[in-house]
């Protein structure tokens, strides 16, 4: 089983059904689970989607869609507006109780405020998220981004892609990326730095690395 969360960005309409539907492409018969977070609830609806937890403190959707939804999803839990985590971090911290080491797929990351995105991409690095990087990856039709803590890995491309990046969160020691067009050797950087547009020679590539947390792209342009 993997998880769908989809929180309030910008979403085309009719964009996570065609997500949906690369998906199932590569994948038989897979079985998801799927949670909307505040108004990421009202995209699920709007293509007639299972909502199996709707989560947040629904601030940004009206009082009548809220009745709908109650109606609508099979569970249903409500924060108060005023609290110390976003509606995402809630979110985010119940699948790590509800469903430890599946993987998670979260739509509606991007294309809106650039402070939401930014902190989607920052919220991976908290002390209480830490056991969800290895199985997270906040995606949509053109992109999918995941992240790295310290250590050796092997990246398989992604069919649907072309560009590969990495960037980091901070300063990082001893990076290295083989089997790419360019590669790295031990390198430090003391500062935070992007590495993007990089691109896979083969079917999968390594990267190591000593200190530091690295981001992850998969990409390609949505015109292509």
């Amino acid at each position: 089983m993997e998880i769908i969360v989809v929180i309030g960005g910008p979403l085309e309409e009719g964009a996570i059904r065609r997500w949906l539907h690369q998906k199932l492409q590569q994948k038989d018969n897979q079985k998801f689970q799927f949670i909307g977070v505040d108004g990421g609830c009202l995209k699920l609806m709007s293509e007639e989607l299972p909502i199996d937890l709707a989560i947040g403190d629904f601030d940004s959707i009206s009082s009548g869609d809220k009745e709908i939804l109650k109606n609508y999803a099979a569970k249903m839990i409500e924060f108060p507006s005023e609290k110390d985590f976003t509606d995402f971090e809630e979110a985010l911290m119940w699948v790590a109780k509800s469903y430890p080491q599946q993987k998670i797929h979260v739509l509606g990351a991007f294309g809106g405020r650039v402070d939401h995105a930014i902190s989607c991409l920052w919220t991976m690095f908290r002390p209480e998220l830490q056991a969800l990087i290895p199985y997270l990856s906040l995606e949509d039709e053109w992109n999918h981004i995941s992240f790295l803590t310290p250590g050796e890995y092997v990246i398989h491309k992604l069919e649907h892609t072309k560009y590969l990046s990495f960037i980091s969160t901070g300063s990082v020691k001893q990076l290295t990326l083989k089997q790419v067009k360019y590669p790295l050797n031990h390198q430090d950087y003391d500062f935070p730095i992007a590495l993007i547009s990089n691109e896979f020679i083969d079917e999968q590539m390594e990267i190591s690395f000593e200190s530091g947390g690295i981001i992850v792209g998969q990409t390609r342009d949505s015109w292509r």
